[in-house]
């Protein structure tokens, strides 16, 4: 038994590493922008390269759905099924995150700035929040459409606000320790992270899966 739970420990160990590894490689782009650049000052750059970064999440997330499996296979796997529609709906979110940047531009020196803020922030969340979800949704299913993703992800990122805030904190948290410690990040950080956003996500759709399940 006290063999069993090591065994177990060393292979969870092993497929996170395993994942860090595989993610810093399809983020690639992104992280050497991130690291070695300005990001405040490229962050139409940010925003492109985070599209390109998007269908490694879809893979990370494939593999915890099956962490018996081979790690690399699945994960190239879950990569080649999800790609299109997952960089589809990073590809929308990052365009109108630009359109927030910019917003947030224009409104700053004005009058009106204080409510302008409040409605952009609010605006971006309800974005990420529903990207976020899309991804999840694609992930579990590769054959929906990136539409009805996003569609879920909006109407359940709402209805089960308080989870979906959740999985953003987890996220930005990352975010701040990849900026602060971008090696520790990634060597030791990332898994655990996506996998707090992957299965609070999971959850948040989970009536979305029993509802289509008493249907058919």
């Amino acid at each position: 038994m006290r063999f069993d739970k090591i065994q177990g420990a060393l292979d969870t160990l092993g497929t996170a590493v395993a994942v860090n590894v595989l993610l810093a490689v399809t983020a690639a782009p992104l992280i050497a922008v991130v690291v070695f650049t300005d990001a405040f000052a490229l962050w139409p750059l940010v925003a492109v390269t985070a599209v390109l970064a998007a269908p490694g999440l879809t893979a990370a997330f494939t593999v915890f759905a099956a962490p018996h499996d081979g790690v690399f296979r699945t994960f190239w796997r879950g990569y080649r099924a999800t790609w299109r529609r997952a960089s589809a709906v990073a590809g929308v979110a990052a365009l109108v995150g630009v359109v927030l940047v910019v917003d947030v531009r224009f409104f700053a020196d004005t009058p009106f700035a204080q409510a302008a803020m409040v409605v952009l922030v609010v605006t971006g969340l309800l974005v990420a929040g529903t990207a976020l979800l899309a991804l999840a949704a694609i992930a579990e299913a590769p054959g929906t459409s990136a539409r009805d993703a996003v569609r879920r992800g909006a109407w359940f990122g709402v209805r089960r606000w308080y989870l979906t805030a959740l999985s953003l904190v987890v996220l930005v948290v990352y975010a701040a320790a990849f900026v602060a410690l971008p090696l520790l990040a990634l060597s030791a950080l990332a898994s655990p992270a996506l996998y707090l956003a992957w299965t609070n996500s999971r959850f948040t759709l989970h009536p979305a899966d029993h509802l289509a399940h008493v249907r058919a």
